[in-house]
């Protein structure tokens, strides 16, 4: 293979993989909002975590851990 090539690849495949870190970065913060939504309007810890597969006690952090952060 030519070292170009490889370079060019390496290069692309690293704006690749930064850019998918960039779009899960940003659905996790959707989700965890849509989270916190979902209880500020009424719906349950249980259902919650019913809903999205998470243990009750890992939707109370997620939120909780979310509310610390914005201070």
């Amino acid at each position: 293979m030519d070292p170009r090539e490889v370079r060019a690849r390496l290069d692309a495949a690293l704006r690749e993989r930064e850019a998918a870190r960039r779009a899960a970065d940003a659905a996790e913060a959707e989700f965890r909002e849509a989270m916190r939504d979902a209880l500020a309007a009424g719906v349950t810890v249980t259902e919650v975590a019913e809903l999205t597969g998470y243990h009750r006690n890992s939707v109370r952090r997620i939120v909780d851990s979310a509310d610390e952060q914005d201070g």
